[in-house]
């Protein structure tokens, strides 16, 4: 069980920290905009992971546009960052217990408005996502794989997923590719068969992990290029130990998964390897098609 004390404190250093955001910025904001930011420091912190663009601006009578601008005028990269800042503190002195219970309160007890909680919560993700991804970085993963002996796709955990659908895409559009879900000790005979030139994909959301990070340090010694697909803490951890980083954005609401995000981020890698490597990815897939017709 949470001690209530905890929770409190964390409360106090979320509004706090909304607080010193105003404080500094106030005098930037238009009138519309402050009308956003005095309602934002109305609200619960815990409640306000919650709020959508929509709702903010219906409660304080000003548009979509002017929620997601004052976000940014108060100093953050848009709303969802405002809201992950703002739940962080509360979220580290939080039981998960405590956080489902809030969940489910905080969303109306009807299939709806579930439904339109949980879809708004993935949508804010992946606009979350689309804005922070740099098409350089995009472009730079690929040109990995088309260079890889083979291409390492590892998730551990539900991380599994998104690697294993990447490798899927990448092996249906010509390349070599394996899956890894294994951790720790066994993670050493998974890796085993790593060579210099191949790529590492590593899909991982948050926590830091002594074996990833071993895994990391270990492919820049052998001479493998490493893609690290994460949220944002462990992407400004391991931005400069990588070859590639890409940003898969969370909601602070937790209503929908990061993985929505990951998941995305490997069909648009796929994408562009298929695009920029057509005759392959053809050949592939009709040889595939073959495949299957034997199979049927």
């Amino acid at each position: 069980m949470t001690d209530p004390s905890h929770t409190d404190s964390g409360v106090a250093q979320a509004s706090a920290l909304l607080r010193r955001h105003y404080d500094a910025n106030a005098h930037t904001l238009t009138r519309t905009e402050r009308r956003v930011a005095d309602y934002l420091l109305t609200l619960a912190p815990a409640d306000l992971a919650f709020r959508s663009a929509g709702e903010i601006a219906v409660a304080s009578d000003t548009s979509d546009a002017t929620v997601i601008r004052t976000a940014r005028r108060l100093g953050f990269s848009g709303l969802p960052e405002l809201k992950r800042l703002i739940n962080r503190p509360i979220a580290t002195h939080t039981s998960p217990s405590t956080r489902l219970g809030h969940k489910i309160k905080s969303v109306a007890p009807d299939a709806l408005a579930a439904r339109d909680a949980i879809f708004a919560a993935a949508h804010e993700i992946l606009e979350a996502t689309r804005e922070v991804l740099d098409p350089g970085a995009i472009e730079q993963a690929v040109t990995l794989f088309e260079n890889a002996g083979t291409v390492w796709c590892l998730g551990i955990g539900v991380a599994e997923q998104p690697a294993r659908h990447l490798a899927t895409g990448l092996l249906r559009a010509g390349l070599v590719t394996q899956t890894v879900a294994s951790s720790g000790f066994d993670l050493a005979n998974s890796m085993i068969g790593l060579r210099k030139g191949d790529t590492l994909v590593i899909f991982h959301a948050a926590t830091r992990r002594k074996d990833i990070a071993s895994l990391i340090e270990h492919a820049g010694k052998i001479g493998v290029s490493t893609v690290l697909v994460s949220g944002t803490q462990l992407n400004e951890l391991f931005r400069d130990q990588v070859t590639v980083a890409l940003h898969s954005m969370a909601v602070a609401s937790k209503l929908a998964s990061w993985l929505i995000g990951a998941t995305v981020i490997g069909d648009l890698l796929t994408f562009r390897f298929s695009a920029r490597n057509t005759a392959r990815a053809t050949a592939t897939h009709d040889n595939l098609n073959q495949l299957r017709a034997k199979f049927e």
